[in-house]
């Protein structure tokens, strides 16, 4: 159970503190805070500051991260995917994975869990011509309500996970894969399913701060699905805003300027220019002893690359969790991003691995990731679909090339 720390000028102001020297106080948790409204249109809370988690107990402080998990019920069955034979693993590699992540977490006890999007494959929630943003409520009783109560909600539960918190993001199947209209706001109007759900994915891009004992974390989620929007008659299968699965009459997404699949690329091109103005303002903003940035795509996917080959180094990012690719991966001083960690969990079994998964778990086709986290280093353990063990990494705080200016933070 955790606490909710508020910090005057972060709260949905889109404000920060600049970090100046890390300093990682202690901080006693301020009463629990209610979460703010369910807004009128999804895009209400772009870019603001969900209010502060606090975990200010002395044990060991975890914290997991699953991608591209949501399956199709009853599982998949077919022989072959992209030419390479499909096993018993494959066929129900979501509800295996489910269970190694709950196996681990009766141990680890995660204070949340990383959701790097994929949420539900094939093409998310509805059909084309579903999405409405301005529809300010979460449809229980529809479509909605099923498909997250079946593919989510009823497959991650046990000891450990029962009413632990999912931050997340959205990734390019959660939009429709190759539509750009099926009903994804649902995605962020779930997170107020209920007074304490615990799905919190309250806009496309936002962060959150929390505090430890000593130190603290920013997490900063971001829309990375410009690297899936092409000009509407290029790789139709590959492309949101495409103009062959996403056919006239145009389908339109009632509360965004989307009306076709032109305006579909603008639409996400002007996203993404935000995004970049946001981001690099609340790194620099940053106080925290680590700075987190949760992402679909990895970082050398199409042009968003660009951006992260700037910000790492300049602003000290010490950790980007993404997924898409569907295996798990952790790279660390092994590439061009050097002092920045990066994480693919890409396996959480909602789609067929890129690899061939082995039935004892020795393989990386499938898995999720536990982090722990203190002042001094993440020590990242890579488990596999039967939780093994097999990767364990430590990193260390990167320092950041930029300068800093100082400011205040008021807590009450």
């Amino acid at each position: 159970m955790y606490k909710m720390l508020f910090v005057l000028g972060m709260i949905f102001a889109g404000l920060g503190t600049a970090r100046a020297s890390r300093p990682g106080a202690s901080v006693e948790c301020a009463a629990e805070l209610p979460r703010p409204p369910m807004p009128r249109n999804m895009m209400d809370y772009a870019g603001q500051a969900w209010p502060s988690a606090c975990f200010n107990d002395t044990e060991e402080q975890h914290f997991f991260i699953i991608g591209d998990w949501g399956g199709t019920f009853p599982h998949n069955t077919f022989p072959t995917h992209k030419g390479r034979p499909v096993n018993a693993i494959d066929d129900d590699a979501q509800v295996i994975v489910a269970g190694a992540l709950a196996h681990v977490a009766k141990t680890s006890k995660p204070k949340f869990i990383i959701n790097v999007g994929d949420n539900i494959y094939p093409g998310g929630i509805g059909v084309a011509g579903t999405c409405n943003p301005a529809a300010g409520e979460f449809e229980a009783t529809g479509q909605a309500g099923i498909v997250m109560s079946n593919t989510y909600a009823d497959v991650y539960k046990g000891s450990g996970i029962d009413d632990v918190e999912w931050w997340g993001v959205l990734g390019n199947h959660d939009f429709g894969g190759y539509y750009y209209s099926t009903h994804w706001d649902q995605f962020i109007f779930y997170t107020w399913s209920s007074n304490h759900s615990r799905w919190i994915v309250p806009a496309l891009y936002w962060s959150r701060k929390v505090q430890y004992n000593g130190f603290s974390a920013d997490f900063f989620f971001v829309d990375t699905n410009i690297n899936d929007v092409k000009n509407p008659p290029d790789d139709p299968n590959h492309n949101i805003c495409n103009n062959v699965h996403n056919s006239e009459p145009y389908p339109t997404c009632n509360g965004t300027t989307i009306t076709s699949p032109e305006t579909c690329v603008t639409w996400f091109q002007a996203l993404w220019g935000k995004q970049q103005e946001w981001l690099q303002d609340r790194l620099n903003a940053s106080d925290a002893d680590w700075q987190i940035v949760v992402s679909h795509y990895p970082p050398n996917f199409g042009p968003a690359s660009i951006l992260w080959n700037e910000v790492f180094p300049k602003y000290g990012v010490d950790l980007y969790i993404s997924g898409h690719t569907h295996w798990q991966q952790l790279m660390y001083k092994a590439d061009g991003f050097g002092d920045t960690a990066y994480i693919v969990s890409g396996g959480g079994g909602g789609i067929y691995s890129e690899i061939t998964p082995d039935l004892n778990g020795n393989d990386d086709a499938y898995g999720f990731v536990d982090v722990i986290i203190s002042k001094k280093q993440l020590e990242i353990l890579m488990y596999s679909h039967k939780a093994v063990l097999r990767n364990r990494t430590i990193v260390t705080p990167r320092t950041r090339t930029l300068g800093t200016s100082s400011a205040n933070t008021i807590v009450a």
